[in-house]
């Protein structure tokens, strides 16, 4: 179902799962490709979950907590990002973060 139908608490329910979603992603050193051929769906897919485009329907959600060997709850969870690291509502330190992990320098 396009977001265009969709209620205002369920695009943010989306866009909170998207977040979360490509926010585990990234530390998890993942591509959208590779979760995608993971879970059965395309990474044209992943992208619009994590753009909060397109709802995850249930099964898709226990296929990623699967991936990502988490609980569905977390994926669900709109503190789970601020519990984990101090989130301030930008994506870009995960980046820098993930580049902190590999030992790379952020070139700035």
């Amino acid at each position: 179902m396009p977001n265009r139908q969709r209620t205002p608490e369920e695009l943010a329910f989306n866009a909170r799962v998207g977040n979360n979603i490509k926010y585990i992603r990234k530390i998890k050193n993942l591509t959208q490709s590779k979760v995608g051929a993971a879970i059965g769906t395309t990474f044209q897919q992943v992208q619009k979950y994590e753009k909060g485009s397109n709802g995850v329907s249930a099964q898709k959600l226990q296929d990623l907590a699967r991936l990502f060997q988490i609980s569905t709850d977390a994926l669900i969870d709109e503190n789970f990002i601020p519990y984990h690291k101090g989130f301030t509502g930008k994506m870009d330190w995960v980046d820098k973060d993930i580049a902190e992990i590999k030992g790379v320098k952020e070139c700035q």
